[in-house]
């Protein structure tokens, strides 16, 4: 190896940051006179800051995003430093003479530098990756078992209010639909309440001497409806819907758009 190798050499430790104070400043000298030297400078330090900067996440304070971390450079330079404290000559041919015993030291360095770095960000990287694929399993499998309920339960209203044993009771605009001890609200053209504004039901139960409240809904654009009645319908002697505030009332607030005894 001629003392132009040797020197090329060097310029790829000091990319790293890895050379003695006084040895970079060889370098640094070196390089402002020697073109291609300077060429293969520029050429390694992004990738060597690329890796360096890529390998070691922390979470940035501010927004929380996973960020490289600054000592993890610094800390891996500091070990490499100190397997090189005994001083060098700064003359190349003296650096080429005693190259067989220092510069291992620096290969293997650098050499775990790289493989460490490497593989600290394809670790980051492989578990972030699995994180987010656990949480979008996770939504999927709670988004699916609601859907099957919603399903569930559409196929139920559907064969009640088609079913030929179910009792029919005609109000404007619809009619209440009673299935064995399933109550629906099923309206065709239901307009729309003033803004601020839903609609209840209210049941009147066996024995009971007043209407008690019961769900809020809204039809759909084209007035639309279909409300499944949380309550025994076997129990239920009458049923009637009103306007009301949203989140509903205690009592009725507005004279009901209905009333329809089940007899």
């Amino acid at each position: 190896m001629n003392p132009h190798d040797a020197m090329l050499d060097d310029i790829a430790v000091y990319a790293l940051g890895a050379l003695p104070r006084g040895q970079a400043r060889a370098v640094r000298e070196h390089m402002a006179t020697c073109p291609e030297c300077t060429a293969e400078y520029r050429r390694l330090k992004p990738a060597v800051d690329a890796v360096a900067y890529s390998a070691e996440a922390c979470r940035d304070a501010a927004g929380g995003a996973v960020v490289p971390s600054p000592r993890l450079k610094a800390r891996i330079m500091d070990q490499v430093r100190g397997s090189a404290a005994r001083p060098r000559p700064y003359n190349v041919g003296e650096m080429r003479a005693v190259r067989p015993i220092v510069w291992p030291a620096y290969a293997v360095a650098a050499a775990c530098l790289a493989v460490a770095l490497v593989t600290s960000a394809f670790n980051i990287s492989l578990n972030e990756e699995l994180h987010q694929s656990q949480a979008q399993l996770a939504q999927l499998g709670t988004h699916t078992k609601l859907l099957n309920r919603q399903v569930a339960a559409q196929r139920t209203e559907l064969a009640d209010l088609t079913s030929t044993e179910s009792q029919h009771f005609a109000v404007e605009d619809g009619e209440v639909v009673r299935h064995g001890n399933r109550l629906y609200i099923a309206m065709q053209s239901m307009g729309m309440p003033p803004r601020g504004k839903v609609y209840q039901a209210w049941i009147m139960r066996k024995g009971g001497k007043q209407m008690t409240p019961s769900v809020t809904f809204m039809p759909d654009h084209s007035g639309v409806a279909v409300v499944h009645v949380p309550a025994r319908a076997s129990q239920i002697v009458e049923v009637a819907v009103s306007v009301e505030p949203e989140g509903g009332s205690k009592q009725p607030t507005s004279k009901p758009a209905f009333v329809v005894k089940l007899t």
